[in-house]
């Protein structure tokens, strides 16, 4: 096909799409990665890669339906690929969680969130999951990156809201039970 004569190069939109696209979407694929990979580096390798492969792509002619859904999943399969080749084990909850989260970057938050599933009993999976849907992914995208059915996506997001919902329900009639108890020994100790 030709060109207008005139009319950009391709590349000069996709240079602009990529620019926009790696605005909107590079810090939350960072901390993805980060927490996959357990280091930073890595994660910087995952993010780079990620928008390295976008670009041929779409420098190629490919469109991509989902871009945030499509570079969160390369960026996943990167980490994953780089930690089998140290001859590292499958990634675990503590990985998910040991990378420093938002409470190392004051202008992000949710820190105690992660943290704290560890405690409840979600799996790496749910844990996953909830990761990526904190990162604004769509049940779809979430599902394209992780190689699941958007149902299976769904279920696993419903059994680790259920758990979360009844940690913190525990939680609040535990502090909320000893709150009555202090003011009733006050009540009676006047």
């Amino acid at each position: 096909m030709d060109r207008i004569p005139g009319s950009p190069p391709l590349t000069v939109g996709i240079e602009q799409e990529i620019a926009d696209l790696y605005e909107r979407e590079a810090g939350g694929i960072l901390r993805y990665a980060g927490a996959l990979a357990d280091n930073l580096e890595m994660a910087h390798d995952a993010l780079q890669e990620a928008f390295f492969r976008f670009f041929l792509c779409r420098s190629a002619g490919q469109r991509i339906r989902s871009p945030k859904g499509w570079l969160f999943r390369v960026a996943r399969n990167y980490v994953l690929d780089q930690k089998k080749r140290a001859s590292r084990n499958e990634v675990g909850m503590d990985s998910l969680l040991d990378f420093p989260g938002p409470a190392h970057h004051p202008e992000e938050s949710g820190s105690d969130l992660f943290e704290g599933l560890l405690h409840i009993g979600l799996s790496p999976r749910e844990i996953e999951c909830v990761r990526l849907r904190t990162e604004d992914l769509r049940y779809e995208e979430i599902a394209g990156v992780l190689g699941l059915r958007a149902g299976t996506v769904g279920a696993l997001l419903a059994r680790a809201h259920g758990k979360i919902r009844r940690a913190v329900s525990e939680r609040a009639h535990k502090n909320g039970g000893f709150a009555h108890a202090v003011a009733g020994e006050r009540r009676y100790a006047s």
